[in-house]
């Protein structure tokens, strides 16, 4: 499964929304500059996910986007699959967008597709946007032959 950039533009104009925490509309221009992304392509993204119930819009002086929920009640699955379809590495292992294959019967490989797509679901599924809006810090990064000198 490849994220397009519909997907990771959808996923940083949440982000944005959901760290703005006010009640003001934001306007696609301002998140477009934000993230260096065209504003007519993250325009046709925002309508999705308003036509999702992910986010509202609003028209006119004043006008933007805001979340329709709280961040922590978006996950980055739903955004996903709004934006993207199917999260799956191969169609014979989704649920939503089946695909049938030539060796699906005894086909050792299916097993791994479907343990694959468990293990993002696992992740892409208990991922709120709340989450990704929380910098990660960098573990640090420990030198083992200087550490085993000591």
């Amino acid at each position: 499964m490849n994220v397009s950039t519909k997907s990771e533009y959808g996923l940083r104009a949440l982000i944005y929304l959901a760290g703005k925490n006010s009640q003001d509309a934001t306007p696609a221009r301002e998140i477009a500059e934000k993230w260096s992304v065209p504003v007519k392509y993250l325009e046709q993204i925002l309508k999705t996910l308003k036509e999702a119930g992910i986010i509202s819009g609003q028209v006119g002086v004043g006008g933007g986007y805001r979340l329709m929920r709280p961040a922590t009640l978006i996950t980055a699955g739903e955004v996903i699959r709004t934006l993207d379809g199917r999260i799956a590495p191969m169609g014979c292992v989704s649920t939503s967008d089946y695909e049938p294959c030539e060796f699906e019967d005894g086909c050792g490989l299916k097993t791994l597709w479907a343990r694959t797509r468990a293990a993002m679901l696992g992740v892409l599924d208990q991922t709120t946007i709340a989450d990704l809006c929380t910098p990660v810090s960098r573990p640090k990064v420990i030198d083992l032959k200087t550490a085993s000198r000591k």
